[in-house]
């Protein structure tokens, strides 16, 4: 298919005759091919968003109850989808430094007897 021209968002190829029964010489169908003849193609614009986006597509394998557990806080009324929820828990641990920290600081504000403790040492300081 040979590439006419191109400009901002669109492209013209033409399918010629040629072409076309080469494509079917190698066993492929006319769905497979475009018909013979010129074709305009237009990029449409969230391909362009999607370029500029500081969003990136990725697959990765998660165990089936976490993604169950985002899923059923999504079903809640006015929640937020459960890809952006496992989004915002991922960027609180970037953020954080440490699931660890957070969890050693919480239960550390929490602790009475720590808290005496610390304070009884900073007032000998």
């Amino acid at each position: 298919m040979s590439k006419q021209r191109k400009q901002d968002n669109e492209s013209v190829y033409e399918m010629t005759q040629e072409e076309y029964d080469e494509g079917i010489a190698k066993g492929w169908d006319a769905d497979d091919m475009l018909p013979v003849g010129m074709h305009k193609f237009r990029r449409s614009g969230w391909a362009a968003k999607l370029k500029n986006a500081k969003k990136v597509k990725v697959s990765i394998y998660l165990d089936s109850d976490v993604v169950q557990y985002f899923r059923g806080r999504a079903d809640q009324a006015n929640a937020a989808p459960y890809q952006t929820q496992i989004n915002n828990e991922l960027r609180k641990v970037m953020e954080s430094g440490s699931v660890d920290t957070a969890l050693v600081e919480s239960v550390i504000l929490n602790d009475k007897k720590f808290l005496k403790a610390l304070k009884k040492k900073l007032e000998t300081v």
